[in-house]
C-alpha cells in the first residue's frame, strides 16, 4: 500500500518563491514552516512539477527526502485546513 503525501497549499508569493516556485509543499515540510517561520533547503529538496493525485489532479509541489522517496502517482492529497503563512 502506498504512503498518502498530505499537501498543504502556499498562498504567500514570498513562501512561493522560497520553495523554488511551487504551489504546495508536504506536510513535512509545512511542519517545519510552521515552527521556524521560513523554508530551509534541506538534504532531500524534492519538487515535482505533477504530482499527481488518484483523481488525475496535478500540483506543483515540494516535498522533503522522505516524501520524495516515497512518492508514487497518485498518492498525493490536498490537506483541509490552509496554509496561513
Amino acid at each position: 500500500m502506498a504512503q498518502t503525501i498530505w499537501i498543504h497549499k502556499l498562498s504567500d508569493p514570498k513562501k512561493k518563491a522560497e520553495a523554488d516556485g511551487m504551489d504546495y509543499i508536504c506536510e513535512h515540510l509545512f511542519q517545519a514552516l510552521t515552527q521556524s517561520g521560513k523554508l530551509t533547503k534541506v538534504n532531500g529538496w524534492n519538487p515535482f512539477d505533477k504530482a499527481g493525485a488518484k483523481d488525475g489532479t496535478t500540483y506543483r509541489a515540494l516535498f522533503c527526502g522522505t516524501c520524495g522517496k516515497n512518492y508514487n502517482n497518485g498518492n498525493v492529497r490536498m490537506a483541509k485546513e490552509p496554509v496561513l503563512v
